[in-house]
């Protein structure tokens, strides 16, 4: 039992100092003379108790405790005084199903302080051996990490502590670092366990996974604390200042060899509040894989309804470089929410950068509050989820509420190109409820492209390619609900966006288009495609703009933004002529839409009509049925009836005539044709439907 705040290693003074009762605990003995009743030769584990006078209490070691190699349990809470602080329920989001259970966040009054402030360049605690406990200290002041881990080191179990801040938890006193694990045993999936503290003030980050070069470490846990908050999970604590540059970071990070591969995987992070370190609230970098990131709040307070946010990413995925894969990773039912608020540098919400693939991000909410019907980003995060890398997918999300877009998929730095993201059965602007939660931009925004006044990469090409936009609602948006755009605003460069395959969508209300494709070389010399991008059995109604609209001139102002801002009047034009050619092949190859000459109601809607395009060519013609015409008179699609399909002659035309069940609310056809690599029309001109005996 600890009784004296002094840091001498005397034996026999009749005091029983911290660094005595660790040695002791080392040694499995007691040779003290009953100093310290701590030491054991029996196979039990040690436990290091304390008794000092007075209640609150400050331990200042002159130099490095010693590394702790054998199970024992440092145990803050026997000192008197010290109390738990209640216990938070934290709701775990679930937008699109059954929600799961809630977790439980408890948070220690610690009354015993160790303040490092004397002790030199070193940690506070470090341990090197299984089974240790640590609990109920507050640790700050530290020049190197409050605690670490090393080596292969195993079920230790970090809970109810302060770490970076005072005993009052309302004060930054930071270390460098909070805690760093180095380890873990790759047979033991219980492996080590940080849980119910407060982690934050310290001045890099609040903790490090970093693994291993020689096995791959595994398996430990991260779970219901606060980090970056006070004690009260609902006030800062100095991180606005930038005296933390992460909170979570799991992978090697830019804290290890350029060169290394420290493999970070199957770690769970629990739980946790998240909100108000500088550069990212949580960051999954090199080699980090088979991660599970759930049930968090990130970027907002314990409440869920208040922004606290950070300044630039909120949670990235993705490391220093592309050769050091974060893939595989799981982030599910977590509010991530009110981040990237630092203008001019902010990313996203979340963003996958560098080697970030064949990552699921799901059931989340993005961008609102915890009942996903308020934002709280429009005056903060840039994009919702920003993608620069391949084969990730995003499904069953919420996202609303940001300054630009909900999810922007673009070109970053690194050989890899954003190939093949899925984005699948998200709410994006709207909740399931129909609420308007919208983003100030574009629902989607896929930019193979350079704008000169934030240039992200010079003379490089941009080919995005292979992204999937099916069944999601995507409502309300300021600009478009998706925007397909291949730009070339650099001499040399050479832009192309292929094979999208837009399917099953709802896109309603948003402020300009449905679907707007835009392909223009901006510069000469500058190469753009935009090709092969296939829509289809949508639902595109109600929007500001044309249902499906392409552009092959510099988009007026609203289209885009130039650091952060926007303006310009919603455009209005029809769609772009049928080419008598049947495809329309400059900088992006469109096929023609139908010509309607009639539309019947008898037994069946009798539809008919004709194509003009590729001679010889098999196309697939989409009937929709609309309430009501657009201003243009061109489209849109509110009601998929169906689809046929054509075959043009020589010259290139093909006459049909198409039955479908009669439908109450269609009283309008519209059509689109679509090419067999893909490219669908614009919307054509809307017939109104008439009764058999009536005349045209």
């Amino acid at each position: 039992m600890v009784d004296s705040t002094a840091d001498h290693g005397n034996a026999g003074d009749g005091s029983c100092t911290l660094r005595e009762a660790i040695n002791n605990a080392n040694a499995n003995r007691d040779t003290t003379n009953g100093d310290c009743l701590v030491g054991s030769p029996l196979p039990t584990i040690d436990a290091i108790t304390f008794n000092i006078p007075s209640g609150q209490q400050t331990i200042t070691p002159n130099s490095a405790l010693p590394t702790i190699t054998e199970a024992v349990v440092i145990d803050g809470t026997t000192q008197f005084g010290f109390a738990y602080g209640g216990t938070h329920s934290l709701t775990c989001p679930n937008p699109t199903g059954k929600t799961p259970p809630p977790q439980t966040i408890t948070i220690s009054r610690p009354v015993l302080e160790l303040n490092g402030s004397a002790a030199g360049n070193v940690s506070g605690i470090t341990i090197n051996a299984n089974g240790v406990v640590i609990r109920g200290l507050a640790i700050n002041r530290f020049r190197r990490y409050g605690i670490e881990i090393l080596n292969s080191s195993s079920s230790n179990v970090i809970e109810g502590n302060y770490i970076g801040t005072d005993i009052s938890g309302t004060k930054a006193l930071g270390n460098r670092g909070g805690i760093v694990i180095a380890a873990g045993e790759a047979t033991n999936p219980n492996n080590n366990i940080i849980r119910n503290n407060l982690i934050s003030g310290n001045t890099l980050l609040g903790i490090l996974v970093n693994g291993d070069e020689r096995d791959d470490r595994v398996g430990n846990f991260i779970l219901h604390n606060f980090i970056g908050t006070d004690y009260t999970g609902k006030q800062l604590l100095g991180n606005t200042q930038g005296t933390s540059q992460h909170g979570v970071v799991i992978g090697q990070g830019n804290f290890t060899s350029f060169t290394a591969r420290y493999f970070a995987e199957n770690h769970q992070v629990r739980g946790n509040v998240i909100a108000g370190n500088y550069r990212t609230n949580l960051w999954l970098s090199n080699y980090a894989s088979h991660n599970v990131i759930e049930c968090n709040y990130i970027g907002t307070d314990l409440t869920g309804t208040v922004a606290l946010g950070n300044c630039i990413d909120g949670l990235l995925i993705g490391g220093t470089r592309s050769n050091a894969p974060t893939r595989l990773n799981t982030l599910r039912y977590n509010l991530i929410s009110g981040n990237a608020r630092c203008q001019g540098n902010a990313e996203a919400n979340l963003t996958l950068q560098w080697g970030a693939t064949d990552n699921t991000i799901e059931n989340n909410l993005i961008g609102t509050d915890i009942t996903g019907q308020r934002g709280l980003s429009q005056i903060l995060s840039t994009d919702g989820i920003g993608i620069k890398q391949p084969a990730n997918l995003i499904r069953n999300n919420v996202i609303g509420g940001h300054r630009r877009h909900g999810i922007h998929i673009y070109r970053g730095f690194g050989r890899l190109q954003p190939w093949n993201n899925r984005i699948e059965n998200n709410y994006i602007g709207i909740n399931p409820s129909g609420t308007n939660i919208s983003n100030g931009g574009d629902g989607i925004a896929v930019l193979s492209n350079i704008y000169t006044s934030h240039r992200v990469l010079s003379l490089m090409d941009v080919r995005i390619a292979g992204t999937s936009i099916i069944g999601n609602a995507i409502a309300y948006n300021g600009h478009n609900g998706i925007r397909l755009e291949a730009r070339g605003d650099e001499a040399g460069f050479k832009a192309s966006l292929t094979n999208t395959r837009i399917l099953q969508n709802k896109l309603h209300h948003n402020r300009a288009n449905g679907i707007l494709l835009v392909a223009v070389p901006i510069v000469s010399r500058a190469s753009v495609l935009l090709r092969d991008n296939e829509m289809r059995a949508n639902r595109i109604f109600a929007n500001g703009g044309l249902g499906i609209a392409f552009s092959e001139s510099y988009p007026t102002s609203h289209d885009i933004f130039i650091d952060g801002k926007q303006g310009g009047n919603l455009p209005a034009n029809p769609p772009t002529s049928n080419e008598a050619s049947g495809i329309r092949e400059s900088s992006h190859r469109l096929s023609n839409y139908p010509i309607l000459l009639g539309a019947t109601l008898k037994e069946n809607i009798e539809i008919e009509g004709k194509l003009l395009s590729i001679p010889n060519t098999k196309f697939v013609i989409e009937f929709f049925a609309n309430s009501s015409a657009d201003s243009s008179h061109f489209g849109e699609g509110e009601i998929p009836l169906g689809s046929i399909s054509v075959t043009t002659n020589a010259t290139g035309e093909a006459d049909f005539t198409a039955f479908f069940p009669p439908t109450r609310s269609g009283q309008w056809i519209t059509a689109t044709a679509t090419a067999p690599e893909g490219n669908t029309s614009e919307f054509s001109r809307a017939i109104l439907v008439h009764q058999a005996s009536d005349s045209k």
